[in-house]
């Protein structure tokens, strides 16, 4: 190959949940940063990785000022599909990478949320109809959020190499911000010595 067409990218790749660059479109009420979550960058710039940011599901389907919600309320037919459009282009992004031997090392999202969440999400029977002041934390259960599955799905369905899944437990208003940053940090450093 001609060494004019070497450069200095890392040809690893890390797709990010929106709200994770952009606060801005979580729930009112779960910001935790007044814009991006800087630590997060910082430690993806740290190990050399490019970023690819994926759509906000539930601010393109219901806005910027919606109410909170449960996975319950996300999990239906219309919903799923429309979080399947948005995973296939992610996933386009993935096998042009793969095609030309770069590496999804990573999927960033934020744990607790109802469609974002990797291990953690968010259910309770109780939730819908009128709005009522219940209490998000004590709905948080195991499980993924509607996009993370559909994410999966479409990643295996397509055959593409399957990245690693972490959710930064930025939604959990009992974490410790310091716990969350160093286990994420641990997290990226690992599958970065991957080969």
């Amino acid at each position: 190959m001609d060494n004019r067409m070497e450069d200095a990218r890392s040809k690893k790749i890390v797709f990010v949940s929106s709200c994770l660059l952009n606060t801005n479109n979580k729930v009112k009420g779960l910001a935790r940063y007044p814009g991006l979550c800087k630590e997060v960058f910082d430690t993806l710039h740290k190990y050399g990785l490019g970023v690819n940011q994926m759509h906000c599901p539930e601010t393109l389907y219901l806005g910027i000022q919606r109410w909170w919600a449960t996975k319950n309320l996300y999990d239906n037919v219309g919903f799923r599909s429309f979080c399947r459009k948005l995973a296939k282009e992610v996933v386009d992004y993935m096998e042009a990478y793969e095609q030309v031997g770069y590496e999804t090392v990573a999927v960033l999202s934020c744990d607790g949320s109802p469609t974002c969440g990797v291990t953690i999400t968010s259910w309770d029977e109780n939730w819908g109809g009128s709005p009522v002041d219940l209490d998000y934390n004590a709905a948080l259960v195991q499980g993924s959020g509607v996009y993370i599955e559909e994410l999966r799905k479409e990643i295996e369905d397509r055959g593409v190499k399957a990245p690693t899944f972490y959710g930064l437990a930025l939604d959990d208003e009992t974490a410790d911000l310091d716990r969350i940053l160093s286990d994420y940090e641990s997290f990226i450093k690992s599958v970065c010595e991957v080969e």
